[in-house]
């Protein structure tokens, strides 16, 4: 099952890398430009992604979270400022850059954690790591679609990221 959470968790690295490097080819001016969407910006789709990988490898580090209580959401709520302004005023290559060491320690964390099927809590309810890794891959897909559709909307085109192209692309070579 770590093997799967692996191919899962690289393929979300794989199709993040890929966007950020077809960003870095149009201007900065486009992945910044504001338009009426699911965010404000291309680059705010892309920072929300880096966030919630970073919440959700601070979760999952930590073995979950029991108590739900006000001061941990005031602490999530603070944490994720804190994310959001170090991602301010950045180029995407920079962006690219904090996702690729993320993905570092987070690929470490999956590699190192023997549990990768045990429950991990999340308040009340549990659920298995894997399957928490697994949302956060699906997250990141729906968020890159998100992507996808913004740059059609202004008038440019999007990057292949789908799970199809990632094993065609990485495993028939």
């Amino acid at each position: 099952m770590k093997h799967y959470a692996l191919q899962q968790y690289d393929y979300h690295v794989w199709a993040n890398k890929k966007v950020c490097a077809h960003l870095q080819e149009l201007s900065q001016e486009v992945y910044q430009k504001e338009i009426t969407s699911v965010f404000p910006t291309i680059y705010d789709a892309m920072t929300h992604i880096y966030v919630i990988d970073c919440n959700w490898l601070a979760f999952l580090s930590s073995g979950g979270v029991t108590d739900m209580s006000a001061e941990y959401f005031q602490e999530l709520k603070e944490t994720t400022d804190q994310l959001v302004a170090a991602t301010e005023g950045k180029r995407i290559e920079e962006l690219g850059q904090m996702m690729d060491e993320l993905s570092e320690r987070f690929r470490t964390f999956i590699t190192k954690h023997e549990g990768i099927e045990a429950l991990c809590p999340s308040g009340t309810f549990k659920a298995r790591y894997i399957d928490f890794i697994q949302h956060l891959v699906n997250h990141g897909t729906y968020h890159r679609g998100n992507v996808t559709a913004m740059l059609r909307q202004i008038g440019h085109p999007g990057t292949p990221t789908d799970f199809g192209f990632y094993l065609y692309t990485c495993f028939t070579n």
